[in-house]
């Protein structure tokens, strides 16, 4: 239990009413679209979460994914060791994720962007900031894998672009796109995770302790992220002073906007801190976060505006590259270098 917040046991009904989305809509024209657009753009600024419907990617193709997830995370221990990450390699397996310095309650499996697809996993061209792949030799485990990226990878431009013409700014589309560094992680959610995290809080007198979390409160560091869940709701949002349960319709993404954004639009699209439980009864629980970021040489600071008419705030910010934040970033989840780094250290 969060020692100072209380979970809420209330619906949320206003975030529904408020932060559904249709991408036809989105993607229509004319008055309609534009009224979509402004509303896209309020509801991320109350919410920082919304839902996207009829998004045209195959709920097959989520099928698939969530069938070649459980096999990987069933696969022997030793067997997905030979793939985990280390503290050079920031993808592949590891049973052992920080959040904030946190031992959060789960498994992750992180495969990312290729910048040269037709080579080697490991070969120079792929060997990037964060690492490089290192997939399970199994194809029926591989490729649904690798499939999901590559849906996720277009439908997180458009959403990012429905974002940046929200706030007037759509001319930083190719810059922010090009050569992008997004990664996939797939999340599993077990009693054995629950207890290794108990275990771990036991001994560092953790005040959670009686409460482990599947992923401890945070925000996501990038532009946005496109979630998906197996059926089970466990993700919360802190709104309003309460942690309040996100709960998406089947095949529907959940989307959330991340630090760099909330830098790159001056404050205006705030990222929301949100958690996620652990699993409970025997519960057995999967998701997949496909995390949408910038080229790591991108230079992170307020983007101006098209509107001719909006007042212009003094960034609040100052600049940095993505690649400075995600080596700092990576330190803090993987081996608890020091505190993790946040938005707030660079803060004018």
């Amino acid at each position: 239990m969060d020692p100072v917040i209380e979970p809420s046991k209330k619906a949320f009904p206003e975030w529904r009413e408020g932060a559904v989305f249709d991408a036809r809509l989105l993607r229509g024209r004319g008055d309609v679209r534009d009224r979509e657009i402004r509303r896209l753009g309020q509801a991320v600024e109350r919410w920082g979460f919304f839902e996207l419907q009829n998004h045209g990617i195959d709920p097959q193709c989520r099928q698939e994914l969530f069938a070649a997830q459980r096999a990987f995370f069933a696969l022997p221990d030793a067997q997905k060791r030979r793939l985990q990450r280390t503290a050079l390699n920031a993808r592949g397996y590891n049973p052992g994720e920080l959040t904030k310095n946190r031992l959060d309650a789960k498994e992750i499996f992180d495969v990312g962007h290729k910048p040269d697809p037709l080579a080697a996993d490991d070969a120079l061209s792929n060997r990037v900031v964060d690492g490089w792949n290192q997939m399970p030799e199994e194809g029926a485990i591989r490729d649904p894998i690798w499939r999901w990226f590559n849906v996720c990878e277009p439908l997180a431009i458009e959403v990012y672009g429905w974002l940046l013409q929200a706030l007037g700014a759509s001319d930083a589309l190719g810059a922010h796109t090009d050569q992008h560094t997004s990664f996939l992680r797939l999340n599993a959610y077990s009693d054995a995770q629950q207890k290794n995290s108990r275990k771990q809080s036991v001994e560092d007198e953790d005040p959670d302790l009686m409460d482990p979390l599947g992923i401890h409160r945070h925000t996501d560091a990038g532009l946005l992220t496109l979630l998906v869940e197996d059926g089970h709701h466990a993700l919360q949002v802190l709104h309003a002073g309460q942690w309040r349960m996100i709960e998406p319709s089947a095949n529907a993404f959940i989307v959330n906007t991340g630090d760099m954004l909330q830098v790159l639009s001056n404050d205006r699209f705030i990222a929301p801190e949100h958690r996620v439980l652990a699993s409970v009864e025997g519960q057995y629980r999967l998701s997949a976060a496909y995390f949408f970021n910038p080229p790591y040489d991108q230079i992170i600071q307020a983007l101006p505006v098209n509107d001719k008419d909006a007042t212009l705030d003094a960034p609040r910010y100052q600049s940095f590259t993505w690649e400075t934040f995600r080596r700092r970033r990576g330190a803090g989840d993987y081996e608890d270098l020091g505190e993790e780094i946040q938005i707030s250290h660079y803060r004018v």
